[in-house]
């Protein structure tokens, strides 16, 4: 098992219908990608095969968060201040990952990576950085239009080497400037560097799209920006759990896929101070948007690698100071997702770690 697992998401076996890949960043000084082989027909899932791939890269090393492609593949991100962002494909059994176009060659502290797939028919790749100066989160839409990368047959071959353009996100404040929920207006930038008059976002970490909105998380300022894409507005809204009083620091975000309706929850992992736990953002009895505790997590390490099995019914997470995976599930037998409202707290779920 690879050392201070991080950022993970689960892949489909191109092969096999009953079977997933779960992959998980290794934060280290060699970095690179775990890869673990799961079972569905089991209850639970169960760990089939374990290996890893782009460990050493030119560029840097402490992979940190990533994001899926479109096409089922992953996007690793080193956070080491040289990194950049590689695409790990596991159905691959050889020349498994490359180096993919989606942030400056320079680069950077790069943390997590999400897209959409916009009006102008192309893929647009957005990646965060964990940076307290000197950042700004990329967008980059290569030239191909998303029929022309979906029929190159070999994933890797869709994005790595592709030509397209940068640009960076500049927001402009214009509403509650001084509070913890600022909102305003929002540019692409041909520049990585802040400007005076911008709204501060340092280190950005997870990010994830629902719908036409982009969301990502700042843990220093203990924030969520939500980015409409569809104009030129963005919004905040605080991290902190107002019905305890208790705060906690965003890591990444992950979506419950398959559905756009409003009553599914967007989950957080934590890294932060005190207990380290599973959050959720979602509506409500009353239909008011709310912060909600899941799980909670030990006490000092990070809380990370938040994803769900491709039928939802399995969640996964790790714990990286020991490097721990965990698999929850539901006693139920219900999914994580699809629109249904889980009221829940964390010891009203079964849990085993995996560990190899």
């Amino acid at each position: 098992m690879h050392s201070a697992a991080d950022g993970g998401a689960t892949l489909l076996d191109d092969s096999n219908p009953n079977r997933y890949y779960y992959v998980s960043n290794s934060e280290t000084s060699s970095g690179g990608v775990g890869i673990l082989h799961f079972d569905a027909t089991k209850t639970p899932h169960d760990v089939i095969g374990y290996r890893r791939t782009a460990q050493n890269t030119p560029t840097g090393s402490r992979n940190c968060g990533g994001g899926r492609t479109p096409w089922g593949t992953w996007l690793t991100s080193e956070e080491s201040a040289d990194g950049s962002v590689y695409e790990v494909d596991p159905n691959e059994s050889s020349n498994d990952f490359c180096r993919v176009p989606i942030v400056p060659g320079a680069g950077g502290n790069y943390e997590s990576n999400a897209y959409w797939g916009a009006p102008d028919n192309k893929y647009h790749f957005y990646t965060t950085e964990d940076a307290g100066s000197g950042y700004r989160l990329t967008r980059f839409i290569p030239n191909d239009s998303i029929e022309t990368m979906l029929a190159k047959p070999r994933k890797l071959d869709r994005l790595c080497g592709a030509s397209g353009n940068l640009s960076y996100l500049r927001l402009i404040c214009n509403s509650g400037c001084s509070s913890s929920t600022p909102s305003g207006t929002y540019s692409w930038s041909t520049s990585r560097n802040p400007a005076s008059g911008d709204q501060p976002y340092p280190n950005a970490e997870g990010i994830d799209v629902k719908g036409n909105e982009l969301y990502f998380v700042t843990k220093g300022q203990r924030r969520l920006y939500i980015v409409d894409l569809l104009s030129n507005t963005w919004t905040s809204t605080g991290t902190i759990q107002s019905d305890s009083g208790n705060t906690f620091s965003p890591d990444q975000v992950a979506r419950i896929t398959g559905s756009n309706s409003p009553d599914d929850l967007l989950y957080f992992a934590e890294d932060g101070s005190g207990s380290q736990d599973i959050h959720a953002r979602g509506l409500d009895q009353n239909g008011v948007y709310k912060f909600f505790t899941i799980i909670q997590g030990y006490t000092s390490t990070e809380t990370t690698g938040l994803t769900f099995s491709p039928d939802n019914k399995y969640m996964y997470f790790a714990h990286q100071g020991n490097s721990e995976i965990w698999q929850i599930w539901r006693e139920d037998g219900c999914s994580f997702g699809n629109g249904i409202y889980l009221d829940v707290n964390y010891h009203e779920f079964i849990s085993r770690y995996l560990r190899k």
